[in-house]
């Protein structure tokens, strides 16, 4: 009889419900804290020490330290918490000059100076034009640029993306005839798949010998999954 009572008393411990600070959890919670000087404290930890948890489960929580954000795991991975809206890199400036020759891609002149937008746990800057990516997902990856001075003739010129050194997309690709020397711009607007450390260059061509004036330079990121 004794042992029936002990049983009986295990198997409440395991599927009844759980009140801490509270005698009388609500009957739709599994578990329910009450207080009113006290909180509940998550594991606190870096993002490199997040990122390295083998296999979370689907709902995790912790509180990354890097960023200062709670974090809650998904079937896309880690996602911050207090990111409402899809995350985001902008970059942005107008005017300077233009580097071109024949042939030869560079990288979009934008650095860290020149953001107008970013979710600093989505993307890193490296460099000029050199996004490092932090959460694998869906991307849709943008960029423009427009010059003041484009000399007369047909000019070709083309927006790539680069991932980790491989050219992986041409956002455009095409040739400019100018009558005489005129204003011209391009843009162009693509999705890729990105994983965690991929390494994203947005470079640009335009087959010409001398620098041009440039009016405004740009490339965004937009994380849609």
């Amino acid at each position: 009889m004794r042992s029936l009572y002990v049983l009986l008393l295990i198997s409440y411990a395991c599927f009844g419900q759980v009140g801490i600070g509270t005698n009388t959890p609500n009957s739709s919670s599994l578990l329910e804290i009450s207080s009113t000087d006290k909180t509940f404290v998550p594991p606190r930890m870096t993002n490199a020490q997040m990122l390295a948890i083998p296999n979370p489960l689907i709902s995790s929580i912790v509180y990354n330290t890097t960023f200062n954000s709670l974090y809650i795991y998904n079937s896309f991975g880690w996602k911050n918490m207090l990111e409402t809206d899809n995350s985001n890199l902008i970059c942005k400036k107008s005017g300077g000059s233009l580097t071109v020759s024949n042939n030869t891609y560079y990288n979009f002149p934008l650095d860290n100076s020149h953001v107008q937008a970013q979710n600093i746990s989505t993307y890193e800057i490296i460099s000029n034009g050199k996004i490092r990516i932090k959460e694998n997902g869906i991307y849709m990856v943008g960029a423009q640029l427009s010059v003041n001075n484009m000399p007369s003739g047909t000019k070709s010129y083309s927006i790539a993306v680069f991932k980790n050194g491989t050219l992986i997309g041409l956002l455009n690709k095409n040739e400019t005839a100018q009558s005489s020397t005129d204003y011209w711009g391009t843009s162009g607007i693509m999705t890729f798949s990105f994983s965690i450390n991929d390494e994203i260059d947005i470079k640009y061509l335009i087959n010409n010998n001398t620098s041009l004036s440039l009016v405004f330079v740009a490339f965004s990121f937009v994380k849609i999954n």
